[in-house]
């Protein structure tokens, strides 16, 4: 568990044979749990963990009803997140959260398209999709682009900031 309350088990799918890592305990916190396949464990803690800060900040259904892409400071690609639909290996998740949503976590593959797009060349068992992207929204706006850096911090006084290096 970290300070947030969010954990990442990793576990590994039998049916897929992809390791996937998921929080469980962003639903404390008013915010849907997040799953990501096919990304080691390490890494695939870091992205959670920032994606976790990012959506603090950040309306969920927003980033996802946008088919938004989300800049990661923690690895050189951007992902979307999708409503995960199948969530049966999420167990710990489940017991705790039944009822609470699961995002997951998609990245592109090395030529930037995702699983929903033509050309893409990884196969389901690399990075299986277990939700259902919004296509409809996405076909009628422009890609649209989110960072996790954050700005300024505009409650500390003015003179604060100076002092302390803003």
């Amino acid at each position: 568990m970290t300070s947030v309350g969010e954990g990442s088990p990793e576990a590994n799918s039998r049916e897929t044979d992809c390791g996937f890592s998921y929080t469980a305990g962003l639903s404390l916190h008013a915010i849907p749990e997040l799953a990501i396949y096919g990304v080691d464990p390490l890494p695939a803690h870091h992205i959670l963990n920032e994606l976790g800060d990012l959506l603090h900040r950040e309306d969920w259904r927003d980033l996802v009803a946008d088919q938004s892409d989300i800049r990661l400071q923690t690895v050189a690609v951007s992902v979307r997140l999708i409503e995960q639909v199948d969530k049966d290996e999420l167990i710990l998740a489940n017991l705790l959260f039944p009822d609470y949503p699961t995002l997951q976590v998609v990245w592109p593959d090395e030529y930037g398209r995702f699983p929903w797009e033509e050309g893409y060349i990884l196969l389901p068992m690399h990075q299986p999709v277990k939700g259902i992207p919004d296509l409809s929204a996405h076909a009628r706006r422009a890609a649209h682009v989110i960072t996790t850096e954050s700005g300024p911090d505009r409650t500390r006084p003015r003179r604060g900031r100076r002092i302390s290096g803003h």
